[in-house]
């Protein structure tokens, strides 16, 4: 499962902005470097907040969303998906978002997964701040933070190899910006239309386009119920929850104004991997 992550959910829903055109927004990039010392962690960032009243309402906040993770008709692991912190992150309203996925007790001594990935949203903007990955897939490790500092168009990026050592770099951005998850909850906040295509500029350490193509409605059944659904395809380029690089993943969100992930379903390296919706709070 190298890439079973918290994406089969979260890169599953991946949402984006609806630009003008269909096409995402030139922004002229400023060159401005991030000022040090750099941070050496994220906590000293953010603390406990309270919405504001003239914050835009979204539908999926708060809630949280838990899975049953399939590997054809087995059932290996249990993924979630979780939007109810609201934080001053870096100066900024921000949602906190938490994506988890972790393996059943039965497959741990096949391929142990413990992932844990963090958003925080711009409760104004709905574009990125920032996004945290904690991946232990079997003998794979990654810890990674990225920053957005939008003010000067640049990220800056931070890597912990298993030894503790740390690696910094940054680089340009457009603005506004997305990550993985932020994406999937900017795209749940759309209004959906069979046959458009949605694109959004993501950074992943690297700038590329998203696009998200949504093909027709179904309606699905899953261990939470009955949905009625939008079918949609984000055309992945770079690694996501439960998903490598130009694999393919079909979700499924709910015809409603929540836009729920209902279904994901993504092909990986191992074979196919489903994660169904088992529980809503």
């Amino acid at each position: 499962m190298r890439s079973a992550k918290p994406w089969l959910l979260a890169a599953a829903f991946i949402l984006c902005r609806l630009p003008a055109q269909g096409q995402a927004p030139a922004v002229p990039i400023k060159t401005a470097a991030i000022p040090t010392p750099y941070p050496a962690d994220l906590q000293s960032l953010y603390h406990s907040a309270v919405l504001s009243t003239d914050v835009p309402k979204v539908a999926w906040f708060p809630e949280s969303l838990e899975y049953e993770v399939d590997w054809g008709v087995v059932s290996v692991g249990i993924a979630t998906l979780s939007a109810h912190d609201v934080v001053l992150f870096n100066g900024r309203l921000a949602y906190r978002i938490i994506s988890t996925a972790h393996t059943a007790k039965l497959w741990d001594a096949f391929y142990k997964v413990r992932d844990s990935n963090e958003a925080w949203i711009d409760a104004y903007s709905l574009d990125s701040l920032g996004y945290l990955k904690n991946l232990r897939e079997g003998r794979f490790f990654r810890d990674e933070w990225v920053l957005f500092y939008k003010d000067i168009s640049r990220f800056l990026a931070q890597e912990k190899n298993r030894k503790g050592d740390v690696e910094y770099s940054q680089g340009e951005i457009s603005v506004p910006i997305h990550d993985i998850l932020s994406s999937m909850y900017y795209m749940r906040n759309q209004d959906l239309k069979v046959g458009q295509e949605y694109i959004v500029d993501v950074n992943t350490k690297q700038n590329w386009p998203l696009v998200i193509k949504v093909h027709r409605k179904e309606r699905l059944k899953v261990p939470a119920g009955d949905f009625d659904c939008f079918k949609i395809e984000p055309l992945l380029r770079e690694e996501g929850i439960f998903i490598q690089k130009g694999k393919k993943l079909v979700i499924w969100l709910s015809d409603d104004p929540r836009h729920i992930p209902v279904e994901m379903q993504a092909e990986v390296f191992f074979g196919h991997i489903k994660a169904r919706l088992s529980k809503i709070e």
